[in-house]
């Protein structure tokens, strides 16, 4: 069939084989006139001869310019017809391109089918493919099948690849055999082709529902997980109107609302109830979609769903988190919040009246240091029983955070229900607690504000009733308050009180002032003790009585007193380098640094830094701190005893020691309360006191040292009484660094009496 095509002289002899019965006549004409032209008259010969001629000329030359003619005009039409085509013509001959047409070479990327011609096959084809075309070239060729239609991956020209479909056979070229074939684009079929298995794959395999309806909702088609989520199978489904789309009663309002916004906006979600096959109902999150055709028409819904059921529970539950206390199960601050401003709306339409209790627990973060976090949560977790206990069903009771509760409770005016609720929660709290087998006892402060007349707000009344909390503190503790105007003027004070405590220490606020202490008989310096001063500005000179607290509090009083154990040591080194004097520096630790873990390293590396020796500081200890934990104490003492560190008990005689875990602990110097002393030698039970405390000194060998002597008569006792040591405003009051060295020159004088000093009288 191709071979007319490719050789032209076959087209030639089909057209003009005619001529065979053309010859024989002119030649038999031709026989007989030469037998008659002897007997004919000269001037017929002549006419017939050129009658010959003409047929002759006829048979020979016409047939042959009109086969020219036809043969051009086909083979225009052949070529016109092959380069016009909409599939690729091509022949391949020992691998290689022979002859292509226009569509070949554009499939393949190329500007001209010239280009081709000559090029391996091979390297248009993708490697993974070319066995496949080279064995069905091989049975072709071979004759082992006539024709083949197969599709493979081209490679075009640029290194693309084009997805084509093939079909040929065997053909003659030039004699020698050849594969000729008709190539199609098929890139666009074989994707969509994927692209249909992938979504048939996706909407099978899928972990959502997915229905798929006509026009009216009728259900044509759902997947597995449709099946699974609801529990009807695809037969029992297919053919149904969705319920989903379609519902009696306040249901098909929504569904209608839902379709018009579908036909409107083409896409809707949303939560919608649905029930499955037992029954049951559960929350679906729906998303559906519009199909059009090309006339915009509507022709299918898909909705893709989820039981939300999981979700929402996980919502449910993280909304309870977000609100509520997750040791003790109550409001928290942020949920509190919440139904604080939802009682005050609901007061306010209806004219009632409201009170917000604010509960503080009273040393609760004594035994939490004391018993550990875990303890502290256990206490808190029955102290919110307790609270839980005495409120009543309408009442909001939380924990906003720590140790602090409140209580939101109705009022009405004349009834003292706030007062009564107070008295109640104090008096549950009071009762002892049992954690880890031992008894526990803690207090509540409660402070009441009470709504309109105290706040319009939750914030206002929140804030105003912890205002009125810490007055009850003030007062004692144990009791609770009614907010006054004057306690937020208060409050704000103590808030710029803090705030300005925290930015003293990067500021350098802070100053050590150094009181002097001297031998009761020689009347020279055994001494000095380093005491805090802060200078806020604004405000001049600050003694610690006004913010040790609150740096207790705050927890800012270990920075503060690793700071002024540095100070010290810096300060008593330049005095050495000077040349002075000056016995040994007393600083003192809090309860916080003494419980630190890093206290060790903060000594060592005050004494390293300043090369100051340790034998020349002395830490000084309340009673009450040491008795936390007696047995760490004992331990942790030792330990600062064996760095050359001298240990001092201060306010000996407030705490409740017992002289027999006094005798463990390795002390240097008792150190005599001011309280004992102010009254000597008047009061007789002062005076039994320090007799016996200087007495038990003696005998544990440690020195005793007086402080706040303030008269001549103390002085007097005091050193009569064997009391060794003596610091108080009649011997020199605490001052700065530079002016305390008069005493250390003056230290260096001869031996002389308390009573040869200079005693200058001085205010606190």
């Amino acid at each position: 069939m191709f071979k007319p095509l490719t050789q032209p002289d076959a087209l030639i002899r089909m057209i003009s084989k005619h001529r065979r019965w053309a010859g024989p006549a002119l030649g038999a004409s031709i026989a007989i006139f030469a037998l008659l032209a002897t007997v004919l008259p000269d001037w017929l010969v002549m006419v017939i001869a050129g009658l010959l001629a003409y047929f002759a000329w006829i048979t020979v030359t016409m047939p042959v310019r009109q086969a020219d003619i036809v043969l051009r005009e086909a083979e225009l039409r052949l070529r016109s017809f092959v380069d016009q085509s909409l599939v690729g013509l091509y022949v391949v001959q020992d691998g290689n391109f022979v002859y292509v047409n226009k569509k070949t070479a554009e499939l393949l990327g190329y500007d001209d089918p010239a280009q081709l011609i000559g090029l391996s096959v091979a390297t248009h084809t993708a490697p993974e493919d070319l066995p496949l075309l080279l064995e069905n070239h091989r049975r072709r060729l071979s004759g082992e099948v006539a024709s083949i239609r197969y599709t493979y991956r081209a490679v075009r020209r640029d290194g693309s690849m084009v997805w084509a479909e093939v079909q040929g056979a065997v053909c003659e070229f030039n004699g020698q055999p050849a594969v000729m074939g008709v190539a199609l684009d098929v890139s666009r079929q074989v994707a969509f082709e994927q692209a249909s298995r992938l979504s048939n794959r996706v909407f099978e395999s899928a972990g959502e529902g997915i229905v798929i309806t006509d026009a009216q909702c009728r259900i044509e088609a759902v997947n597995p997980a449709f099946t699974r989520i609801t529990g009807y199978p695809a037969a029992e489904a297919i053919g149904k109107l969705s319920r989903m789309m379609t519902g009696p009663g306040a249901q098909a309002e929504i569904n209608r609302a839902m379709l018009e916004h579908l036909a409107q906006e083409g896409r809707w979600q949303g939560e919608m109830p649905d029930r499955r096959k037992t029954g049951e109902w559960y929350p679906a999150w729906l998303s559906i979609s519009t199909v059009r055709n090309e006339n915009g028409d509507i022709t299918n819904y898909v909705g893709v769903f989820s039981d939300n059921t999981s979700r929402k529970e996980a919502e449910n539950r993280l909304q309870h988190l977000a609100s509520h206390d997750s040791l003790t199960g109550m409001l928290n601050r942020s949920g509190l919040m919440l139904r604080f401003s939802t009682e005050i709306d609901q007061a306010r339409a209806w004219n009632r009246q409201l009170a917000l209790l604010f509960i503080d627990l009273d040393r609760f973060k004594a035994v939490n240091d004391t018993l550990g976090h875990a303890a502290g949560d256990r206490l808190l977790i029955a102290a919110a029983e307790r609270m839980r206990n005495q409120v009543k069903g309408g009442d909001v009771i939380g924990r906003l955070g720590g140790d602090e509760f409140t209580v939101l409770l109705d009022d009405p005016a004349g009834s003292g229900a706030a007062a009564k609720q107070a008295e109640r929660l104090i008096s549950c709290i009071a009762q002892p607690f049992v954690i880890d087998g031992q008894e526990v006892f803690v207090t509540a402060s409660i402070g009441i504000a009470s709504y309109p007349m105290d706040g319009q707000d939750a914030a206002t009344l929140l804030k105003n009733a912890d205002a009125a909390m810490y007055r009850a503190k003030q007062r004692g503790k144990n009791t609770f308050q009614f907010f006054e105007s004057n306690m937020t003027a208060q409050a704000i004070a103590q808030m710029l009180l803090e705030n300005s405590l925290r930015h003293a220490l990067e500021r350098g606020e802070f100053e050590l002032y150094y009181q002097p202490q001297f031998a009761s008989v020689s009347g020279t310096i055994t001494g000095v003790e380093a005491l805090l001063r802060w200078h806020r500005p604004g405000h001049g000179l600050v003694l610690p009585t006004s913010f040790i607290t609150l740096a207790e509090q705050n927890g800012l009083i270990v920075p503060i007193g690793s700071w002024a154990l540095n100070e010290a040591c810096r300060q008593g080194r330049a005095w050495l380098d000077a040349g002075w004097r000056f016995g040994r520096i007393a600083v003192n630790l809090s309860a916080q640094q003494f419980s630190s873990s890093r206290l060790l390293d903060t000594i060592r590396a005050a004494l390293d830094d300043h090369d100051f020796p340790p034998s020349m500081l002395e830490l000084e200890i309340t009673e009450s701190t040491i008795m936390q934990d007696p047995e760490e104490a004992v331990t942790l003492l030792h330990r600062i005893r064996k760095m050359g560190v001298s240990l001092s008990i201060d306010d000996f005689g407030t705490g409740y020691s017992s002289l027999n875990s006094l005798k463990h602990y390795p002390l240097d110097n008792l150190k005599i309360d001011r309280s004992f002393v102010e009254n000597l030698p008047l009061d007789q039970d002062d005076i039994a006191i320090t007799e016996a405390i200087i007495a038990i000194a003696r005998k544990m060998r440690l020195k005793v040292v007086g402080e706040g002597v303030e008269t001549e008569a103390q002085a007097r006792f005091l050193r009569l009484a064997g009391c060794d040591v003596m610091q108080g405003f009649l011997l020199g009051k605490p001052m700065p660094a530079s002016e305390i060295v008069s005493h250390f020159a003056a230290s260096h004088e001869p031996r002389r009496s308390l009573a040869m000093q200079s005693l200058v009288p001085s205010t606190r």
